[in-house]
């Protein structure tokens, strides 16, 4: 018997956050959220994005044990912007039992109906800061921070509830060079020179108190026209720069600015805590700060999280700037690996500026979309 429940009170959200670790007990390449991160984006008072979202929390219950659980979110800024009447699912995990998960989508499903929606599309989260794409390919090698670990069997229960492809997200996983590229470093002098530009680097203070909000600005405008991408409200904005606040290295940090002073594109790596996450299950006691602290300071990989560059400066080589900047600070670290979150398999732009590194391995994701059936529907 499988029972449906919509967790709402603070101890059945817990209940909900918490099951994965259960899931993957044992799982060396799941990385668990950040625990009290994920019980705060279910209270209004702590997360911005419901301010244009709603959501809702499912558990499934197979003979009165948790089996699984879903995240339903109405992403009102995405309806508005791509004019269709969609339901995006979030936080999706499942015994290996195809009635479950059947059940789960359905129940997103039905919150999408008595609304008026139109379609059930995921995994995608509150913006495109957040976790998205289901797991399809890469399921023996840890991800990262940012993404979200899935079992083989996810995606072949999806597809078997009728589901399918929307999108496929690549991340690729790069070996950095010992020494800086010569010919990344001959554009990035020209295209600085050709446009009257700066590359700032800056300590975390500065960052944070001049340019985190104009970099935040650039980011959201660079994305704005990518699949499913959401503006960045300023309530998000100052949420994420207490984030990175946390974590950021400045030597992984680029800022490239115009004669104004006005961020233009830039991207932050970030040294990659995954390992530390793993072995705390997401739970910042305090080993698990000390992991974490530890992983923020020994590390041989980090994580490219964001980069971006204004619109009007595409195909300008200010890419070039970017990834000469954080690969030099990666190469006086002693970095020997550089990972991509996820990014759409069609952005020729983004698939492109590594391609000077050579590629050590590579995932792939997918969000996945189905119609909701009217209740008259069989």
């Amino acid at each position: 018997m499988i029972e449906i429940k919509e967790a709402v009170l603070k101890k059945d959200i817990k209940k909900f956050v918490d099951f994965p670790r259960k899931l993957y007990k044992g799982c060396p390449y799941f990385v668990p959220f950040l625990r009290f991160d994920e019980i705060n984006n279910a209270d209004p008072r702590k997360n911005p994005s419901l301010e244009s979202c709603r959501a809702k929390y499912f558990l499934a219950y197979k003979d009165g044990v948790i089996a699984g659980r879903i995240m339903a979110i109405i992403a009102y800024e995405d309806i508005k912007k791509s004019g269709v009447k969609r339901i995006r699912f979030s936080r999706i995990d499942f015994i290996d039992d195809v009635e479950v998960a059947g059940a789960l989508l359905k129940a997103v499903a039905d919150f999408g109906r008595s609304e008026g929606l139109e379609y059930v599309h995921g995994p995608l989260g509150f913006n495109d800061t957040d976790r998205e794409g289901l797991l399809i390919e890469g399921f023996d090698r840890m991800g990262t921070f940012e993404t979200q670990y899935s079992y083989p069997y996810y995606h072949k229960h999806l597809e078997a509830l009728g589901f399918i492809k929307d999108v496929d997200w690549l991340e690729r996983v790069y070996r950095c060079p010992p020494a800086p590229d010569q010919r990344i470093e001959k554009i990035s002098q020209m295209v600085l020179k050709r446009y009257n530009l700066t590359s700032l680097h800056l300590n975390k203070k500065q960052f944070i108190e001049r340019y985190a909000k104009k970099f935040f600005e650039m980011i959201d405008k660079s994305y704005s026209g990518l699949y499913a991408t959401v503006p960045l409200s300023d309530k998000v904005v100052d949420s994420l720069v207490n984030m990175f606040k946390l974590i950021a290295d400045t030597r992984f940090i680029c800022c490239v600015v115009d004669e104004n002073d006005n961020v233009i594109g830039g991207g932050i790596a970030l040294p990659s805590i995954a390992k530390a996450l793993n072995k705390s299950g997401g739970r910042l006691t305090p080993l698990g700060i000390i992991r974490l602290l530890w992983a923020l300071k020994h590390f041989d990989t980090v994580d490219f999280a964001l980069i971006g560059v204004l619109p009007e400066y595409l195909n300008k080589g200010v890419n070039a700037i970017v990834i000469s900047e954080i690969l030099n600070g990666g190469i006086n670290k002693g970095v020997r690996y550089g990972e991509s979150n996820p990014t759409l398999e069609t952005n020729n732009n983004v698939q492109t500026q590594f391609k000077f590194l050579d590629i050590a391995w590579e995932k792939r994701r997918r969000a996945y979309v189905k119609p909701i059936l009217k209740s008259t529907d069989k």
